[in-house]
């Protein structure tokens, strides 16, 4: 039997709940030349049984139980494994559509390609697009070095560069088979974007398409959502080894700065949302929103999330301001001078621009302020946006 042109390597731990609506949308691609590797990473529920009964139904599907040692070691497992020219990668809790792999390896074949890379939707409450930084293209030759510069953040964008996720790219398997050994078990936050850094300090050719195609679920289960103790620890494990990174050829002094921030962004994140400390968001929403002239002094806010409860905050603290209420449906607090979208997305933002227009808000009476995490003000002050 011939070696297949793609290995999926799908690791799975405890995610019967999505597992089903996963395999589906893998078995339903239209590009077939696939082997669906499997890796139970020590599974307590019912996922080794589900994953065993669909290897029966589907002789694509390969299944490997091992005892739990997290995702790096999965993914060893897998590209070890993996007989595939190129090895591409799902997470058990999210779900593909039928076309992905087909436009992926056309891509991979076009330009006999080391690398192809997509954009994802997030799933959550409402969907939301998220692209890369990057301009779709074919990057190779002198490129490639642009590229690299765009990895792991766009400075100038003010933006992530290039997506880390190992699940919206294809990756040629003999280099994919050299690079992921090096990457350390115990890095157990952003591992695809080590991986990806890894990989793209390596390869010659890599194809970046402006479509999306991957549904990543906001899994508000999974460890990225939970307090971590051990997060600080953690990020000491992707520091050192991008340390040990800054000795490589292609990787340059603007690189570095770019890891280096991407560790002080993943810092303000930790304070925020992941450290259980009783103040969230204190360094990641800008309070000078609140000084716009325009916004009157009765605020009534459109989202009552975590940014809706922190710029109620600022309005409740704010001695010329007073808070009127949150929109509630179709529900609107009397008495508002102006009604703040409380979303970070500029485009979900806009839907519920829409909707408030509908409703009868006056457009001129709704703002939408942009909210990135408050570092990027000294990154540009202090002239790190420019290339070395």
């Amino acid at each position: 039997m011939s070696e297949p042109f793609l290995t999926v390597i799908i690791p799975v731990y405890n995610t019967e709940k999505y597992l089903v609506q996963c395999l589906e949308s893998v078995l339903a691609q239209t590009f077939t030349d696939i082997e669906f590797l499997c890796i139970d990473d020590g599974s307590t529920d019912g996922s080794p049984q589900m994953l065993d009964e669909y290897s029966q139904k589907d002789a694509r599907i390969k299944v490997i139980h091992k005892a739990n040692g997290g995702l790096v070691s999965v993914r060893k497992l897998g590209v070890e494994k993996a007989a595939g020219k190129y090895i591409g990668f799902v997470d058990s809790d999210d779900w593909i559509d039928p076309n992905m792999y087909e436009r992926l390896c056309d891509a991979a074949i076009k330009s006999d390609a080391d690398l192809v890379s997509s954009n994802y939707w997030q799933e959550g409450s409402y969907s939301n697009i998220s692209k890369d930084a990057v301009e779709a293209g074919v990057y190779t030759g002198a490129k490639i070095d642009e590229l690299r510069n765009r990895m792991i953040l766009d400075l100038k964008k003010h933006d992530k560069g290039l997506s880390g996720s190992l699940c919206t790219k294809i990756f040629r398997a003999s280099m994919l088979k050299k690079i992921i050994p090096e990457i350390p078990d115990e890095i157990r936050v952003s591992e695809d974007k080590v991986t990806s850094l890894t990989f793209i300090l390596e390869c010659n050719t890599a194809v970046i398409l402006d479509e999306a195609y991957y549904h990543y679920r906001i899994n508000r289960e999974s460890m990225f959502h939970v307090d971590d103790p051990n997060y600080l620890l953690n990020y000491h494990y992707v520091y050192n080894y991008f340390r040990k990174l800054y000795s490589h050829k292609n990787f340059t002094e603007y690189m570095r700065t770019q890891a280096e921030l991407y560790i002080v962004q993943f810092l303000i994140k930790g304070i925020n949302t992941q450290m259980g400390f009783s103040f969230r968001n204190l360094m990641w929403i800008d309070p000078d929103w609140i000084k716009s002239p325009d916004l009157g002094k009765n605020i009534a806010l459109y989202g009552s999330g975590d940014l809706g409860r922190t710029y109620e905050k600022h309005i409740v603290e704010s001695s010329d301001k007073a808070f009127c209420g949150y929109v509630d449906g179709d529900i609107i607090p009397d008495d508002y001078d102006s009604i703040v979208i409380t979303m970070k997305n500029r485009d979900t933002s806009e839907e519920a621009r829409e909707k408030l227009i509908k409703l009868g808000v006056d457009p001129k009476d709704i703002f939408w302020f942009k909210q990135e995490e408050i570092f990027w003000k000294y990154v540009d002050a202090m002239g790190l946006n420019r290339e070395m």
